[in-house]
């Protein structure tokens, strides 16, 4: 174990040092037990030293998309594989070794495809292949583990205090392992309490460490069979693999499949071409299962009906057995509906952090073309996910607000809402929770993976508490930004819904049936009697279309009627979207002037530009902009930009460059210029 105690010193030496004292302990031994050796000292190198490049810096603007698109490194599209997992350490110079050892989140994406591609032969394939995966290699865990208060605390309550978890219990355990290197301290469970960034950040990464289940499967989207509409290919997660969970073991594996080639690198974009490519040569059965009964690699590709049928909206009855249903309702069972199931990155002094999972959280400053790019790729993933999963899902709120003025997300939004029938939420909880979506349909794939997270009491339509009024969430595991997934349903008792607390005080039922309610509630003081007869007649029309299973809520106090959700075809940040054919009748429920109104939060719309432009930077005249970045912002928008009445596809043009991708360009040309 002395290698494991030296990288105590790590941190107070130089980067090289530590390749000198990795080659003085392995020199170029190839055993098993060295590589593995290698592998954990991967991971604490990850973990414990400064070498990282997922900390973006303050600002990234269109600017700096406009220099990665004008000079990109020849190796942009490289992802390098870890040298200690590749054999003889002297072969390797000291470029690649420092660029293999930086986090790449198109790595394992890549390394999967190939593993995929490896299993293929002339005919077939194997239906039961399934794929390794550590939460470790997926993320970047480094710069959260960083957090200095922690020192060596001698208990849990010195770790929570030194956090400034001061009121949770029961949110520590000691870790039972013998590396001395590693946390002696595991966070066991989330703490709504505010902390400060740097402390919620640490008890994510920490939980993501030790604590966080494995996905149970994995969503390929874009690389199935198929021509021009490519169906997405589900595999699932290889669970029996026990090994410590800050393991790398997930690499170890991938990369025995190149380890005796000359292969130093995988290309994601290459990979994903080389997959596509097969299928065309390969004798594929059907393996889209409309209603698959277990885990199994599988294609998925679903054409939704035209038609909305009000059995959609109906909850679907629970099946007791071993399959994905006895899954389904043992989770749903088990639960206890007043507790919270998500949980916020409750920050200190800000309400920045209640638009993250407390989980996956990094940090909450952002530029705002560092924003609007995660966005960009979050919808894109979420929008291409449910499609191809076929499940009928729409634009809400303050998204569907963002589709109405440009087709794009408001530049002030921290997430995104949709809602979504009882039967495609019912379909999302058993056939696609716990998953891992990897969107690779763009031109250069970035390789961010999207975390499906069903709250098991999503089948319970109550409100309750108010604690669990969201039903699942689509989580980007980079940033821990989210899609808020609603469902709309049938309620099973409308006096219930008719006189709980939140139906009767912001009066969105009654507004439905009679949009000027409000105004005419004013007059109720003047007039004794009129109250009672305006509300009785209003719940009369309410318990008919009820009766009729056509009157449809969330547990959030949002009601909607049947004709109102005829999905219509629409495009959102350039992709394939759904939006209410009433959308602007409930538009006006929700937002009294959000479709007038074109000032909000420091921000105007400019007609000239179709963009909302900051007021600090650009001023409230009413035409554009003369800033660089906002002229680009147009510029590279113009393509994906669309109104209601100009519902025309996007036309080609270039994608919000990720910010990782810029941060990762402008490195490589240092380091190779």
């Amino acid at each position: 174990m002395f290698f494991l105690r030296s990288v105590t010193f790590v941190a107070k030496r130089t980067w090289w040092r530590l390749w000198s004292l990795l080659l003085a302990l392995f020199g170029n031994s190839t055993s098993p037990e060295a590589s593995a050796a290698l592998l954990v000292v991967i991971c604490l190198i990850n973990t414990f030293t400064g070498v990282s490049n997922m900390e973006y810096p303050k600002v990234y603007t269109p600017i700096d998309m406009k220099h990665y698109l004008a000079n990109r490194s020849p190796l942009i599209e490289q992802s390098f594989i870890p040298w200690p997992l590749l054999g003889d350490s002297n072969v390797f110079s000291k470029q690649y070794k420092q660029l293999s050892m930086e986090y790449d989140p198109r790595l394992l994406p890549a390394l999967w495809i190939k593993s995929i591609v490896s299993s293929l032969d002339e005919t077939s394939f194997d239906s039961g292949l399934k794929l390794p995966f550590r939460w470790v290699s997926a993320l970047d865990l480094q710069p959260g583990l960083r957090y200095k208060d922690i020192g060596s605390v001698g208990s849990c309550s010195e770790f929570q205090e030194a956090l400034g978890i001061k009121k949770s219990e029961g949110v520590c355990e000691q870790v039972a392992q013998t590396s001395p290197d590693l946390p002696k301290y595991s966070i066991v469970g989330p703490t709504d309490e505010p902390l400060s960034e740097f402390a919620r950040r640490y008890v994510g990464a920490n939980y993501l460490l030790y604590n966080l289940h494995l996905p149970r499967r994995i969503v390929l989207l874009g690389v199935g069979p198929g021509e021009n509409d490519r169906s997405s290919v589900v595999v699932p997660i290889d669970g029996e693999d026990e090994g410590p969970a800050f393991e790398k073991s997930d690499l170890e594996v991938l990369a025995g499949h190149v380890k005796d080639s000359d292969v130093k690198w995988v290309s994601l974009k290459e990979q994903a071409s080389r997959l596509k490519s097969r299928w065309s040569c390969l004798n594929v059965p059907r393996l889209d299962d409309e209603d698959p009964q277990y885990e199994s690699f599988r294609f998925v590709k679903r054409a939704l009906p035209e038609e909305l049928d009000i059995t959609e909206f109906q909850n679907q009855p629970l099946v007791f057995s071993d399959d994905l249903d006895g899954q389904l309702t043992s989770n749903i069972q088990s639960v206890n509906e007043e507790e919270k199931y998500f949980h916020e990155a409750r920050i200190l002094g800000s309400s920045k952090g209640s638009h993250y999972d407390w989980r996956f959280f990094k940090k909450t400053t952002y530029s705002p073309y560092e924003r609007t790019a995660v966005l960009h790729r979050l919808t894109k993933a979420w929008l291409r996910f449910a499609n191809d999963a076929g499940l009928r899902t729409w634009l809400a709120h303050g998204t569907l607000l963002g589709w109405y003025w440009n087709g794009l997300n408001m530049p002030w939004d921290d997430d995104l809402d949709v809602q979504m029938s009882m039967k495609s939420l019912h379909s999302l909880a058993r056939n696609y929770n716990q998953s891992i979506v990897v969107d690779l349909n763009d031109e250069e794939p970035t390789g961010h993976m999207y975390f499906v997270d069903v709250n098991p009491n999503f089948y319970k339509r109550e409100k309750g508490n108010g604690a669990n009024v969201i039903d699942a969430r689509f989580i980007d595991v980079s940033s821990g930004l989210y899609v808020d997934i609603t469902g709309l349903g049938v309620s099973d008792d409308i006096e219930n819904v008719q006189n709980s607390p939140g139906t009767r005080q912001n009066s969105h039922l009654h507004r439905i049936f009679n949009p000027e309610y409000e105004e005419a509630s004013k007059s109720f003081k003047d007039a004794p009697g009129l109250q009672e007869s305006v509300e009785l007649e209003l719940r009369n029309m309410e318990i008919e279309q009820w009766n009729a299973g056509r009157l449809y809520n969330c547990k959030d106090d949002h009601f909607f009627l049947h004709e109102e959700l005829k999905p219509e075809k629409a495009w959102f940040e350039g992709v394939e979207a759904y939006v209410p054919t009433e959308y602007m009748k409930i538009l006006k429920r929700e937002y009294s002037r959000g479709t007038r109104a074109k000032q909000h939060k420091g921000w105007r719309f400019s007609q000239a530009f179709g963009l909302w432009i900051p007021i600090s930077e650009c001023g409230k005249a009413a035409l554009g902009c003369d800033k660089e970045e906002w002229i680009l912002e147009e510029e590279y928008t113009r393509h994906i930009r669309q109104t209601p009445r100009n519902r025309n596809p996007p036309t080609a043009g270039p994608s919000k460059v990720d910010p990782w991708l810029i941060q990762h360009n402008q490195q490589l040309l240092k380091i190779t210029n």
